[in-house]
Parts: C-alpha cells; sequence; structure tokens
C-alpha cells in the first residue's frame, strides 16, 4: 500500500507499506471526524483525521519525521483520494 503525505510547508513524501500490518490497521480503525483551524485560525473545518502515533507506528523508521520532527500535515493512502489531517498532541501542533 502506497502512503502519500503532505508536509506543511507543501512538500510530499511517499513510502510503502504492508496493508496488513497491524500498525496500519490501527490507523485506518483509529480514523475520526474531527474539526481543524484554517488559514491562522480564522475559520473551522470539518476533516477526516488520524493520530500522529498511529502514523508514525505505519512509518516505522521514518515514523521520525512525524514524531520528533512533526512535519507531516496530512495522509493519504491507496487510490483513496481522502485526505486525514494528521493530529499531533496538545502543545506540538504547527
Amino acid at each position: 500500500m502506497d502512503l502519500h503525505m503532505r508536509e506543511f510547508d507543501g512538500t510530499t513524501f511517499g513510502m510503502s507499506v504492508e496493508a496488513s500490518s497491524p500498525a496500519f490497521k490501527r490507523m485506518k480503525r483509529n480514523a475520526f471526524t474531527g474539526e481543524i483551524m484554517r488559514c491562522g485560525g480564522f475559520f473551522k473545518q470539518t476533516v477526516r483525521c488520524v493520530r500522529a502515533t498511529d502514523v508514525a507506528a505505519v512509518m516505522g523508521q521514518a515514523g521520525w519525521l512525524v514524531r520528533e520532527l512533526r512535519c507531516m500535515e496530512t495522509i493519504r493512502w491507496g487510490n483513496d483520494d481522502t485526505e486525514y489531517y494528521i493530529t499531533y498532541e496538545e502543545g506540538c501542533e504547527k
């Protein structure tokens, strides 16, 4: 399964992962609908979300991009065009 991610600055990043892995299944199962602030906090938007900890687990060794740098904003997988916003713990959002 291919993962496609977008960083906060617009740079894109892609990688392949095992679709049958427990981490990938957990990330998909834990996806939720949430609200994010857009355009510098001027308005709220309801979007699909996944937790950064789940994304980092799926990424394996490359998970530091999410876990430490917190540089990824969205993720999508496979042929599905749904973009999931990555949610970071309180106090860690960009």
